[in-house]
Order: structure tokens, then C-alpha cells, then sequence
């Protein structure tokens, strides 16, 4: 195993010290904790790139220790009542709707390699952004930009998914 799936890995078992500490309120660690989640994140595909070490693995293991990190993260601090209701359904359900669609494209026989749109990985570092806000601020002044601003991006990104998953569809329908 490569350095990036290692640190994919790490991102995934870390995921779940997360979870306790944000059950046990303790946010300071939470945040630290999500930092180098967040980190390992940017380092991963960074290393894969130079090193030029992407591998089938890899590019499976990326984006679902990306899913997990983020939709346990809202989970959770949407049961401590940090994060809204509304805001976590949304976040699940985009990611739900984009497995869902992942899948059937892969039951249609076509073999889709998981591969983000630039509007998915600006929606991506937005979610990190406004979990990184919510731990790191005592007022939350601000909280309902991020929480807007989130939820908005994640859905436009969520039609995009859809968009793009039905044209690949209809696409190989005409071929």
C-alpha cells in the first residue's frame, strides 16, 4: 500500500476518534482531530500526484474515506445539535443521491471511475470549512453564512451530479 492510501486509511480510522470525541463534547480535541483529517485529505491526492503513485485503490479509497469523514461529521454534530437538522439531511441526502446514481451507472454496464467536478470538491472544502467554523468559534457569529452557503453549494453540486450522471447515461443509450 502507497503513502496516499495509507493516509486514506489513517483519514478513515481517525473518522471514528472523531465521532467520540465530539459525543463526549470535547470540541477542542474534535477540532484537532478534524484538522488533520482535513489534511490528510489535501496530502493524499497531493502525494499521489507527485509521486505519481494513483492507483484503482486509491481512487476508490479517496472518496469514500471522504464520504465517511463528512457525512459521520455532520451526523454526529447534527445530534449534539450543532449543526442543524436541515443542513445535515441535505449533505446525507446529496451524498446518498450520488452513490445511488454511481451505482446505477455501474448496474447499466457502464464503469464509471469515481472522478469529482471542481463544483464537488468547492462543495467538499465548504463542508470541511463550515465543520472547522463550528468547532473553532465560541460566538458562531457567522454560523448561518457557513450553514447557507453550505447547504446552497451542496445542493447545486447534487443537481450537478445528477446532470452529469444522466447525460453519461443517455449518452451511452445513443452510442
Amino acid at each position: 500500500m502507497n503513502l496516499p492510501n495509507v493516509l486514506s486509511v489513517f483519514r478513515l480510522c481517525l473518522t471514528a476518534f472523531f465521532i467520540l470525541a465530539v459525543t463526549y463534547q470535547r470540541y477542542q480535541l474534535a477540532l484537532v482531530l478534524f484538522v488533520a483529517q482535513a489534511i490528510s485529505d489535501l496530502l493524499d491526492g497531493f502525494f499521489a500526484r507527485m509521486m505519481h503513485k494513483k492507483t484503482d485503490l486509491g481512487a476508490w479509497l479517496d472518496p469514500i474515506a471522504d464520504k465517511v469523514m463528512l457525512m459521520s461529521s455532520y451526523l454526529v454534530l447534527g445530534f449534539q445539535q450543532i449543526i442543524p437538522f436541515w443542513v445535515v439531511a441535505i449533505v446525507l441526502l446529496r451524498d446518498l443521491v450520488v452513490m445511488l446514481g454511481f451505482l446505477a451507472l455501474h448496474l447499466a454496464s457502464y464503469r464509471p471511475a469515481p472522478s469529482p467536478s471542481v463544483l464537488g470538491k468547492a462543495t467538499t472544502f465548504l463542508q470541511m470549512a463550515t465543520i472547522l467554523y463550528l468547532l473553532w468559534s465560541t460566538t458562531r457569529e457567522f454560523q448561518a453564512y457557513f450553514l447557507y452557503a453550505t447547504a446552497g453549494l451542496t445542493l447545486f453540486s447534487g443537481f450537478q451530479y445528477i446532470l452529469l450522471g444522466f447525460t453519461t447515461l443517455f449518452r451511452k443509450e445513443i452510442v
